[in-house]
């Protein structure tokens, strides 16, 4: 459902522009699809099932993500930001590994969506990092835990290790994933089985596997599909799961920490922060709306950004056992504050791939750097 929103988010923006009317919105999923074809580029190849779930008709949410666009786009007319009788609209966001944050674009002025979201950025930790250190030090790939805390992350791992196989003891794990392929985990003389829609992974000696050895003799879609499976499943709620868990993160977080505030006091007012802020070379539009309310914010170019913006404190925090890192910057000249938080978690499973840095905004205003419309 997720990309058929954010599909028709962007899309119905570009409608209510062309269809310049503002009222409710009466079109059916054959005939709103029909019209993005037609008149708005890179829309030729879209297909129902990628604008709404059923065949005659949009459910509710896909109804009011419309109906919010439609929203956004009159908010647009009426500030003369586009004045064209008939712009030309292109849509871009089929790019999904451009790495721009641009979504479509009216008569070459570009614009960002977001609606529930506080996302700003989706990033790696490597990416913050250099960011934060001004200079690309480190490449995509870089593990939080492993770089920061590989003791206790593989203290993390045997723990969990343990528990396995006291519960497989008991009983082995089966179940079926979305797609109903079938999912197992088994645990026989020192042998750790794993089956996934008739694949088969096996470790050798499992009881005293490491983290290192894990990783090595398993593939990510028996990470992902099966042993992580199994941990959502069974030791999401287990008290010496969680608290390794924890544990581990603080120690990454310290760390981690330590690092950056070494840096930067280095330098507090690092050049790349454009970079986070994802400040192009081309200005663009980034516009937030929901039922309640629309925001719009004018991202300068990356030669007409010269806010002195200094970061003055960099922090973690692990709530539960997930490790935040919160960032508070200042623009010296406004006093403008914001604070966000990069929330490092795994996105394909436990202890499996690289965690994430997706970024937020946790408390302050985006006009720390852009200018509100």
């Amino acid at each position: 459902m997720a990309d058929i929103l954010t599909h028709l988010r962007e899309l119905s923006f570009g409608y209510g522009i062309l269809q310049n009317n503002n009222s409710t919105f009466q079109g059916t999923p054959k005939t709103f699809l029909k019209y993005c074809q037609e008149h708005i580029v890179n829309c030729e190849h879209l297909t129902r099932k990628q604008v709404s779930q059923v065949r005659d008709h949009f459910l509710p949410e896909e109804k009011k993500t419309i109906e919010n666009g439609l929203r956004l786009a009159q908010y647009i007319l009426d500030k003369k930001i586009i004045t064209s009788d008939t712009p030309k609209i292109v849509w871009l966001g089929n790019q999904t590994q451009s790495g721009t944050p641009v979504d479509i674009e009216i008569d070459d002025i570009p614009f960002s969506l977001k609606e529930e979201s506080f996302v700003l950025h989706n990033m790696g930790l490597y990416q913050l990092i250099n960011i934060i250190i001004d200079k690309v030090e480190f490449k995509r790939g870089l593990h939080v835990f492993e770089k920061y805390a590989p003791d206790e992350l593989n203290t993390w791992f045997n723990k969990t290790r343990e528990i396995t196989i006291q519960k497989l003891k008991e009983k082995s794990f089966e179940t079926k994933d979305g797609t109903y392929k079938n999912i197992k985990l088994a645990y026989s003389d020192d042998l750790l089985y794993m089956f996934y829609n008739g694949l088969e992974n096996r470790i050798k000696e499992f009881s005293t596997c490491d983290y290192n050895r894990f990783k090595k003799e398993t593939s990510g879609i028996f990470r992902e599909k099966v042993f992580s499976k199994f941990i959502n499943s069974i030791l999401y709620d287990n008290n010496t799961y969680i608290e390794n868990k924890r544990y581990c993160s603080e120690v990454a977080g310290e760390n981690l920490v330590n690092y950056l505030m070494k840096r930067l006091s280095e330098n507090p007012s690092p050049k790349s922060l454009y970079n986070l802020f994802r400040i192009t070379k081309k200005p663009y539009y980034y516009a937030k709306t929901t039922s309640s309310f629309i925001e719009v914010y004018r991202v300068p170019s990356q030669e007409e950004f010269k806010s002195k913006i200094k970061i003055t404190s960099i922090t973690s925090g692990v709530p539960t056992s997930q490790l935040n890192l919160y960032t508070t910057m200042e623009n010296i000249e406004t006093n403008e504050k914001l604070i966000v938080r990069n929330e490092l978690r795994y996105s394909h499973g436990q202890l499996n791939g690289t965690p994430e840095a997706k970024m937020y905004i946790d408390e302050g205003s985006l006009l720390i750097a852009y200018e509100k419309v």
